[in-house]
């Protein structure tokens, strides 16, 4: 249930306004058979544990709740750190809207957690009344700009940098349209032919088995190129995370990336390789391809793949060859930039040799990639870092849609909708980096199972007794496991009043009167 109390036990150091209360399971059953004081409670949200604890002991949750929104006057109102901390609730609960967040903030024991006073909480559950009001945190996301965010977001990825969790030097790109119906009142949106308003974002991601990682993003109009947007993106990394040729050795992107000068841009200027796909088969540029691929002592390499079709997984059989460079000229600009490229052409068929077609039956087997990287004997190893690129394409956003519903902005305010994007992405990367975390720790393992079976919730879900104590920590019981300790605390209590030469009619009247 939601609206209950926390007990009023006091914790040391808990005279501030500020304050986190540690989990630490061993200390709270050492405290509960002691005979120490505590106090339980039931909370919605219990199982929020794993992903809270996770981000508090590597310094994620530092990193989130210390950006301090500039148009924030003074400090004498709600702390923007707990308010920081409310939006990361909320975007680990799955809620769309703060509008919705009623449930969670009477939450005692997560608002608790994140360091708001037992105080605060009891005398504003009393009333009935959320501890806070929806619509402060609303305000709250207003406040930020854009180099608020951008200073912030920095700051998680320095933690993730200093685990040495970002790895490989593989890297993708990959946009996604906001579309808002009636959206003409939202700040920044732009209104294209089809008379759609929302914004396009883009996202850089690290490609892990596994663990993609969100390293950059850029929020616009939906009218913006790309391409345009790429740039300003690669330019302000390049400055703000170091010279990119140090650190994103490889960059993965769809055909719509397309571009002669882009791709001098990434070779010549930055020192990044990429891969991507050809743009379209009316392309000059298909003559070349076609005359190599007609080659009679053309050589091949032939393996398989899983790959899913119409929701059920299947082995295809895959071809590919790798052609010679092919020299790319610029009609761009004045200077007619020029690059020599690597073309590997994959052609897919199903386990039975059939073509594979779309949804119109046209034939869709063949797929033309273009790159930087030298490909190899037949270029097996350019397929493999596309296929990554297309898992990008076909999970992160559809887990940031469907997910965290990136679709539906917090408030009309560009800073609002920006400001929520990037919560989004620092509870989205620590989420990736929990699961990777929980292959091999058996709690966070069974933390993330219990996740999983309640949905989209994916970190506050599953009722739970909460013991919290006096000395300060909390954890969350079973009601079995509550029963087990109540049960040694007592038994315990019986024995010291024995030793003490009192009756067990005593004894017993004691424990009634406590």
């Amino acid at each position: 249930m939601t609206g209950v109390f926390l007990p009023s036990v006091k914790t040391p150091g808990s005279a501030g306004s500020f304050r986190i209360w540690e989990k630490d399971r061993a200390r709270v059953e050492q405290d509960i058979v002691a005979g120490l004081p505590f106090d339980a409670f039931v909370s919605e949200r219990g199982r929020f544990d794993a992903m809270f604890d996770f981000m508090l002991r590597h310094g994620l949750w530092e990193a989130a709740v210390e950006m301090r929104p500039s148009g924030l006057k003074k400090d004498n109102g709600i702390p923007y750190r707990l308010l920081n901390g409310v939006e990361c609730l909320r975007e680990m609960a799955g809620i769309d809207t703060p509008a919705n967040c009623g449930p969670l903030l009477k939450d005692a024991y997560l608002l608790e957690r994140i360091g708001f006073t037992a105080e605060k909480v009891e005398s504003r559950l009393a009333k009935d009344r959320t501890v806070i009001d929806p619509e402060s945190l609303s305000n709250h996301l207003a406040r930020f700009t854009e180099p608020d965010l951008e200073a912030g977001f920095l700051q998680h990825l320095e933690v993730i940098r200093g685990k040495r969790w970002l790895r490989g030097g593989v890297y993708a790109v990959d946009g996604h349209d906001i579309l808002i119906p009636y959206g003409q009142g939202y700040e920044g949106a732009r209104r294209i032919s089809e008379g759609a308003y929302g914004y396009k974002l883009l996202v850089l991601l690290n490609i892990q088995d596994g663990c993609e990682l969100i390293v950059g993003y850029i929020l616009g109009g939906l009218q913006e190129s790309e391409i345009t947007m790429l740039r300003r993106l690669l330019a302000r990394l390049d400055k703000t995370m170091g010279p990119l040729r140090e650190w994103l050795k490889i960059l993965l992107m769809d055909r719509g990336y397309w571009g002669t000068d882009l791709f001098c841009e990434l070779k010549q200027d930055y020192g990044i390789d990429f891969v991507s796909r050809v743009r379209d088969e009316r392309m000059d540029l298909n003559a070349h391809i076609q005359r190599q691929l007609e080659e009679v002592d053309r050589s091949w390499s032939s393996f398989q793949e899983q790959r899913r079709f119409s929701g059920r997984q299947e082995t295809q059989n895959v071809r590919v060859t790798a052609l010679r460079p092919i020299t790319l000229i610029s009609d761009e600009t004045p200077e007619h930039r020029q690059i020599a490229v690597n073309i590997v052409v994959a052609v897919q068929s199903h386990g039975d040799g059939s073509p594979i077609l779309d949804k119109n039956g046209k034939d869709i087997s063949r797929t033309d990639y273009v790159t930087s990287l030298a490909p190899g004997r037949h270029g097996g190893k350019v397929r493999g870092f596309y296929r990554g690129r297309w898992g990008i394409e076909n999970q992160g956003f559809r887990s940031l849609s469907q997910t965290w519903d990136i679709d539906r902005p917090a408030a009309h305010s560009y800073g609002a909708v920006l400001a929520r994007l990037v919560f989004v992405f620092l509870i989205y990367n620590a989420r990736h980096l929990l699961e990777k975390q929980g292959r091999h720790s058996q709690d966070y393992a069974e933390q993330l199972r219990q996740m999983r079976t309640y949905g989209a919730g994916i970190s506050l879900a599953g009722a739970s007794i909460v013991a919290v104590t006096a000395s300060g920590f909390c954890c969350a019981l079973t009601a079995r496991e509550l029963l087990q300790l109540q049960k040694q605390r007592l038994l315990k209590r019986i024995e010291r009043g024995l030793a003490a030469g009192k009756s067990v009619k005593e004894v017993m009247r004691e424990i009634d009167s406590t």
